[in-house]
């Protein structure tokens, strides 16, 4: 079997094919190019972090702790890295069992609790961040400096669309596809 139609040029002319001259193919070109962008940094990211046995999700939470210096609540943590607060929960629960991270009741609203690093996740940062800035610096040399800054401020236009698209178009969006999923039409 041929992959030669897998790949993302194909995916997107084979779209811009069907959907005729009108069809913007950066459309679809642009979220398979972040997937494989993010499936790509997440291996290498993964490799980088396999010795010292944490997962990217369990880096990042430490690192957002860190820079809150001091307790926040999870609501507060699950923004902070844009996850929902649920997918959380296991992250903290592992963090917590390694000695990383500290766990208790909110003080102001005992139906929540708060999160913060402890002195055995701060000291593994002091250690570790260092190399991992380096290993950045190393991951990225191939893309000069000016590329990097035009990259990072489209990345930033582009957090700035994605949570700004009103959450009420996704509702009816995803009506519409249930609805066509089940052979309904919409109103």
């Amino acid at each position: 079997m041929s992959t030669e139609n897998l790949t993302m040029a194909a995916q997107v002319a084979a779209k811009t094919r069907e959907a005729g001259p009108d069809y913007d193919p950066s459309s679809l070109a642009l979220p398979l190019a972040l997937y494989r962008a993010v499936t790509a940094f997440g291996r290498v990211a993964a490799e980088e972090l396999a010795p010292v046995d944490l997962s990217m999700s369990q880096f990042n939470v430490l690192t957002v702790l860190k820079r809150a210096e001091g307790p926040i609540t999870m609501g507060a943590l699950a923004d902070a890295i844009s996850v929902r607060q649920a997918s959380l929960t296991g992250v903290v629960d592992s963090l917590t069992k390694a000695g990383f991270v500290t766990r208790k009741v909110n003080p102001r609203d005992r139906r929540s609790v708060v999160v913060a690093i402890s002195k055995k996740g701060n000291q593994f940062l002091t250690e570790f961040l260092p190399g991992h800035y380096d290993f950045l610096q190393t991951v990225f040399a191939s893309i000069k400096p000016r590329n990097r800054q035009q990259l990072l401020a489209r990345l930033n236009e582009l957090i700035d669309c994605l949570e700004a698209y009103p959450s009420d178009t996704q509702k009816s969006i995803r009506s519409s596809l249930s609805s066509a999923v089940a052979g309904q039409t919409t109103p």
